[in-house]
């Protein structure tokens, strides 16, 4: 199942203000009618500008009640993606944020055209190794900024943009900018344009539904729809068996908690990682569960038996699209009606019939996606050293990448780590101590 699939590929489970002599200008303010921003806190560690800047005025805040302004500021002229959200967001940096680091909330001002270029919601991780990074902890499908109408659509612009981004940053090791779209609401990410982008290991899979729904399922294979005909059949043999959408916070509460509960146990059983039941992942999904149900923003669905829960589905939307995040089926009697992949059905018919046309089956390469229709969409990395502590993990970081364009040479990597893994758990058998 889709977030199942996360936490074992580990993508769950893993873990300056404006620069000193650029003063306000009237062409660089929001627009008219907008809250105004306070002017930053400086960071004491920040790297002076070197002159560069002249193309881009880059500010950095340090708290989330600037983030918000700035939000509000922009929201109508902005894009972003479902996890750029300003609700997302503020939950991620009061729950798992506040575990990780300083956060760094960055507005880039193009000075050339007057207007809002972008916003970056960062973190620079505490650690021996400062890693300037998205707000994300696995949690995020992909990362990316807000961007404004005046966002880079070049490489040399783009260029510009991202040496002023970093002499604006605090001092740090490395940047690590992962799982990034090329586009975002069909602007083009900047970041994806640099020399130093690389392809990822992961990619979004999007099932593109502009026409009707009967005419979707008649794309399928027949076989697919025979077998989900026998599998409704099935299930319908138990009274009571409803689809239902969530949209009340008390209600989402409940369902949330069935899923985490249905999740841990399936996963836990398997032996597999799992770290969505610590504190500050528990907190940030009940937070913007709980509160994004009701206006759109987080979509809960269920497949309910009387009060039993036979299966879940999370999501979050922005416009005519939804991404998959989280599911989960409940006991094993259920199994053998493949509820999982119905509610997934289902869900994407009540919101196709509510206007919505793109549905993001998760990241993770997975054989019912493909059969459901979608189809892959790259995503890309970016690691730049900032120091010397973080040239080895840049190199690393291209090295995976270099390896993965090389089929023979990955393949033996991947072998080498498996005989590695498997002699250490010899010698963890064996040894005494």
């Amino acid at each position: 199942m889709p977030r199942a699939e996360k936490a074992r590929s580990g993508d769950r489970a893993a873990r300056a203000p404006e620069k000193a002599g650029s003063p306000a200008r009237a062409d660089l303010q929001p627009p008219v009618g907008a809250v105004a921003v306070d002017a930053p806190r400086v960071w004491p560690d920040a790297v002076p500008g070197l002159g560069a800047a002249a193309r881009f005025d880059v500010r950095v805040d340090v708290t989330t009640d600037a983030l918000a302004k700035r939000w509000q500021a922009w929201a109508t002229q902005a894009a972003a993606t479902p996890f750029q959200g300003i609700r997302w967001l503020q939950a991620w940096y009061a729950s798992i944020g506040r575990a990780l680091g300083d956060p760094l909330l960055v507005a880039v001002f193009d000075r050339r055209k007057g207007g809002l270029a972008a916003l970056l919601p960062l973190i620079r991780r505490s650690g021996s190794l400062r890693t300037i990074e998205f707000a994300d902890d696995g949690v995020s499908d992909n990362n990316a900024p807000v961007l404004g109408p005046a966002s880079p659509t070049d490489a040399a612009t783009a260029r510009l943009f991202f040496s002023a981004l970093r002499r604006a940053l605090p001092v740090a090791d490395v940047i690590r900018f992962t799982k990034m779209p090329v586009a975002v609401e069909s602007r083009i990410n900047p970041l994806t344009l640099l020399p130093g982008a690389q392809k990822s290991s992961l990619n979004s899979n999007i099932v593109a539904i502009e026409g009707r729904w009967d005419d979707y399922l008649a794309s399928l294979k027949g076989s697919l729809r025979r077998q989900m005909d026998r599998n409704w059949r099935a299930l319908a043999t138990h009274a009571g068996v409803e689809f239902r959408r969530i949209r009340e916070s008390k209600e989402a509460a409940t369902i949330l908690t069935a899923l985490e509960r249905q999740q841990s146990a399936r996963l836990k059983s398997g032996a597999l990682p799992y770290r969505l039941d610590e504190s500050e992942f528990a907190e940030f999904y009940r937070s913007v569960t709980v509160g994004g149900v009701a206006d759109g923003s987080v979509v809960l669905t269920g497949l309910m038996c009387g009060a039993e829960v036979v299966a879940t589905l999370l999501g979050v939307a922005r416009g005519a699209s939804f991404i998959m995040l989280r599911s989960s089926i409940g006991a094993e009697k259920w199994q053998r009606c493949s509820p999982g992949r119905l509610l997934i059905v289902r869900t994407m018919q009540a919101l196709h019939e509510a206007g919505y046309r793109y549905f993001d089956l998760s990241i993770g390469e997975y054989d019912y996606k493909r059969r459901l229709g979608a189809q892959g969409r790259p995503l890309f990395d970016l690691s730049v050293a900032l120091s010397l502590r973080g040239l080895p993990v840049a190199a690393y970081d291209r090295a995976k990448h270099w390896s993965r364009q090389h089929s023979l040479v990955h393949s033996l990597a991947r072998r080498v780590v498996r005989s590695a893994g498997s002699l250490k758990a010899q010698s963890s058998k064996t040894d005494p101590a």
